[in-house]
């Protein structure tokens, strides 16, 4: 009867799966997913190059963490202006005018001339990047909420989509050719003339207003444990992107050319996971799935321990599976906490997950200088068991 139950469950997923076939065939709901997917090919095309940027600048593992520690500062202060700017421009223009900055402040990463250059090039980017995260986070809040659908994990699962192509080709042409300018010009001709394109579908899109009793401070307690999962859940994940080419280059030792493929089995197991996510969320609950998700990351994690090639790359993929439902669902529940404002909630969450930003990258380059880049992938792993137990608690109450 058991076994019964559980294949009815499946079935009833796969039917629900069924329904992405509305992000291929209304352009309402594929123009926001589709900026997932060039939010991730950015982001990529910036990973992939943090080896060559080091030795470019010949600077270590702790130097590196610091200055991924400005990106995320940028990012955490710029978090009260992203807020405000979904009432100013509504959250359809600042996705759209947001991905424009994002996307461009790479170049500025690229050409720095030197340590404290990049330390200000990556302060920059990151304000760029809470400015399109908060909007587009919102954009998506407020379509899922007008079509009554389930939608927002599976337009994260578009970003894995990005994910996908941007390290593992990117990965390969960085590795063969070493050519950021011109890698980072062909992808941004492309994607901004199809945002171009795209962007009357939700430009106009203003999301919900403050209400004269939601003006002030926002209220933290409805929302402080999903903030604190935010917090170490995207703490790791940005840990995974920001040195996962370093870790397969320095501790698995593989080419050149197989540095970002770890990067890009993560992203095909988010993209996996993430188009499964919003049928298992209304079947199992969020609660439930992430509970699930983080105990499926820490199976991936004691397998990229192994530092065994090919077991090493299978579990990256398996981290991505696990991590693939987290961010969404994290989203998901920030957006509808009563008596908080969706695009409120979601800032919040992205504050809480820029504390875990703000200090990942620090703790893991100085773990990394003074013991090595395998230790601070054990200090990742604790802190997806941490995650593990604060899921616990809410399953609890």
């Amino acid at each position: 009867m058991h076994n019964v139950q559980v294949l009815r469950n499946f079935a009833h997923i796969f039917e629900r799966m069924l329904s992405l076939k509305i992000f291929f065939t209304e352009k309402k709901y594929f123009a926001p997913a589709f900026m997932y997917t060039c939010f991730a090919l950015v982001f990529s095309t910036w990973i992939v190059y943090i080896p060559f940027i080091a030795h470019k600048l010949q600077i270590g593992e702790a130097r590196i963490g610091t200055a991924l520690f400005f990106g995320s500062l940028g990012s955490f202060l710029t978090i009260p202006l992203s807020n405000r700017l979904t009432i100013i421009l509504g959250v359809g223009r600042q996705a759209f005018w947001g991905f424009i900055l994002y996307a461009t402040s790479l170049f500025g990463i690229f050409s720095t001339p030197g340590y404290y250059w990049l330390l200000a090039a990556l302060f920059y980017y990151g304000m760029c990047s809470s400015i399109f995260a908060i909007g587009l986070n919102s954009l998506v809040a407020e379509v899922e909420k007008r079509a009554g659908k389930y939608i927002m994990t599976g337009t994260h699962g578009f970003w894995s989509i990005g994910g996908m192509i941007g390290a593992s080709l990117g990965g390969y042409l960085a590795g063969r050719f070493n050519m950021p300018f011109v890698h980072l010009g062909v992808v941004l001709v492309i994607l901004i003339s199809a945002n171009l394109y795209l962007r009357k579908e939700y430009i106009n899109i203003k999301g919900e207003a403050k209400t004269r009793k939601e003006k002030g401070s926002i209220p933290w307690k409805p929302i402080l444990l999903i903030a604190m999962i935010a917090m170490v859940m995207m703490a790791s994940e940005g840990a995974i992107a920001d040195w996962s080419s370093l870790y397969m280059k320095e501790v698995v030792i593989v080419r050149a050319e197989l540095w970002g493929l770890a990067y890009a089995l993560f992203a095909v197991g988010m993209a996996i996971g993430r188009f499964m996510g919003d049928a298992m969320s209304l079947r199992f609950g969020s609660w439930r799935l992430l509970s699930m998700a983080v105990l499926t990351s820490i199976v991936g994690f004691a397998l990229v321990l192994s530092t065994v090639g090919v077991i090493v790359f299978c579990g990256f993929l398996i981290i991505g599976l696990g991590f693939s439902v987290v961010v969404p669902e994290i989203y998901r529940l920030a957006s509808i906490v009563d008596g908080i404002r969706p695009a409120d909630g979601i800032s919040m969450i992205a504050a809480s997950s820029n504390i875990g930003f703000l200090t990942g990258p620090v703790i893991l380059g100085f773990v990394a200088e003074l013991y090595s880049l395998y230790a601070s992938f054990l200090v990742l792993t604790g802190f997806v068991v941490i995650a593990f137990v604060l899921v616990s608690l809410k399953k609890r109450r």
